[in-house]
């Protein structure tokens, strides 16, 4: 073959690899800062407040489910609690619903009953909420068929074992977020541990500017912030109804700087990414 036809072959089949990636790095969000808004312990406030403020602004979250509550009404029956419709209808609307163990065993010191306290438990006894919150979380949305996790209160040590080592090796999780702070930004994902993922916990009274400062600090460095919210509007460590909308509408306006993802897509886009380095 000529070898101007086979540079002009070459050239051409250059510049389609080339576009095509360009095209597939902007639409899954990888030239943007990551940001992954996950919500703990199933609260009714994320239900009547967060998810229609969500859905509103067309954006996806990850809600890190506890034992899923029955209906108030003790003198009805044969009606499906509205906590269940609530998330089933969640998941539905492309919202992802993950693990947080079935009862929130926490350490004793921070206010915890010994009989739900993360001290009197073994590595048996959270393998088993977890498989049993897992069967809850399959019955609520059916169509996800792996589950990422989230350790309560951020620990993940019983004893003196690691137990974020046997959910990944009994592949109970795909993925597990993990604690940290306001600085905890993500940046080197080839070394990131998918069973310990850095999120900040954002405390009650947090401002819209501290919201909005965590996401800047992900899109300064290029890489990716995973708030941990609980109450919005009320309950635990809860922020504001109007902050939370207002952050909201920050992300929607910079959709061109922000991708704004449930955790497990963004873990999965991140692992596939570093797979097709190797």
């Amino acid at each position: 073959m000529n070898y101007k036809i086979c540079l002009t072959i070459a050239l051409v089949v250059a510049h389609f690899f080339s576009s095509s990636f360009a095209q597939i790095k902007k639409a899954d969000g990888s030239n943007k800062a990551i940001i992954c808004l996950t919500y703990d312990d199933g609260l009714e406030t994320q239900l009547s407040t967060v998810i229609p403020q969500l859905d509103s602004a067309g954006l996806k979250a990850t809600f890190f489910l506890n034992s899923i509550q029955g209906s108030a009404k003790s003198d009805v029956i044969g009606q499906t609690p509205e906590a269940v419709l609530g998330w089933t209808n969640a998941a539905k609307k492309g919202h992802e619903l993950a693990n947080h163990t079935l009862f929130h065993a926490c350490p004793e010191k921070l206010g915890w009953d010994k009989s739900i306290a993360i001290e009197t438990y073994t590595i048996d006894k959270i393998v088993t909420e977890i498989k049993t919150e897992n069967t809850i979380l399959a019955l609520l949305d059916p169509s996800r068929k792996e589950r990422s996790f989230a350790y309560p209160c951020n620990n993940f040590v019983i004893g003196d074992t690691d137990y974020s080592v046997i959910i990944k090796e009994q592949r109970l999780v795909k993925y597990a977020r993990a604690g940290g702070d306001s600085n905890s930004i993500i940046t080197d994902f080839k070394n990131l541990n998918i069973m310990k993922v850095p999120s900040w916990h954002v405390w009650t009274g947090t401002t819209l500017q501290e919201l909005i400062a965590f996401a800047e600090k992900a899109k300064k460095a290029g890489g990716m912030a995973v708030y941990q919210i609980h109450g919005v509007g009320g309950q635990v460590f809860h922020i504001s109804i109007e902050t939370h909308k207002a952050f909201l509408d920050y992300l929607k306006k910079h959709q061109d700087e922000y991708w704004v993802t449930t955790f497990s897509e963004a873990m999965d886009f991140i692992t596939t990414k570093q797979q097709n380095k190797k």
